[in-house]
């Protein structure tokens, strides 16, 4: 009898890699552009302790590279001492849906501009976590695994590839082909002719777990990075399964 087939699915940024300090540097320098000023960067070394300090936790509850609009945005106009929740967050969603759609292509323009300028120390911007990558390593030779994320292709095949992981294109799902995570399980889920419950999505983001947890999908929410305290608390009240590195390498092992 032959053994059912088994496909872990990894988010990217926050999952794979920490992108913060790239998409701290890329949204300020698309911010500039975005309101005709060029006081332009290239390394975190440019910014003050504060900058990266309010920086940081508004970054997480950025879903696709057009909601760095409304991060940048608060912090130009806005309290952010206020913003304390996602749902504080999504109201700034809602409200700039026309200008978020819009600053996605000032992301990809001077994050393509950044790579230009020198690829290693783009690269460089970007922290893997060593034992997902190892794991990567591990389960892609036994082709298991997709890459599903809001990031472009391009970053994720180059940050891939400088640490030895190869993941062939068609199972890499990119900004440019889904807009959400279930979009891109139901798409799997069809190419593999598998049943849902044969697909397993490991992701930092609660918000994009909810939809396929209630489709009937396996769904983890990982706790390595810098998640949020309120995406822990989202997922425990919605009974997702939570996830560590350890708890992540037992569960592939125990699969396929």
């Amino acid at each position: 009898m032959n053994k059912v087939k088994k496909l872990f699915i990894f988010d990217f940024d926050g999952v794979v890699c920490d992108s913060t300090d790239e998409c701290m540097v890329t949204s300020w320098n698309a911010w500039q552009r975005w309101n005709g000023k060029n006081n332009f960067r290239t390394t975190l070394e440019e910014f003050t302790d504060r900058e990266i300090d309010e920086f940081r936790p508004l970054r997480y509850y950025v879903r696709g590279a057009g909601e760095y609009y409304i991060l940048r945005r608060l912090l130009s106009e806005t309290n952010i001492k206020l913003i304390r929740r996602y749902e504080d967050f999504a109201i700034y969603q809602k409200k700039w849906t026309e200008e978020v759609n819009q600053f996605k292509e000032y992301i990809f323009r001077e994050r393509s501009s950044l790579r230009e300028r020198s690829l290693d120390d783009w690269i460089n911007l970007h922290q893997v976590y060593p034992e997902i990558i190892d794991l990567l390593h591990e389960i892609s030779k036994i082709d298991s695994v997709y890459i599903a994320t809001l990031k472009d292709y391009e970053s994720v095949k180059l940050i891939l590839a400088k640490n030895n992981v190869f993941i062939p294109a068609s199972k890499i799902l990119h900004q440019a082909i889904i807009s959400s995570k279930l979009q891109a399980l139901d798409m799997i889920k069809d190419s593999e002719n598998i049943e849902k419950t044969d697909i397993y999505l490991f992701d930092d983001n609660i918000n994009h777990l909810i939809d396929p947890f209630t489709e009937g999908y396996q769904v983890y929410q990982t706790t390595w990075g810098n998640v949020p305290a309120d995406f822990i608390d989202q997922a425990t009240e919605k009974n997702v399964p939570l996830i560590d590195f350890k708890g992540l390498k037992q569960l592939t092992a125990s699969i396929h």
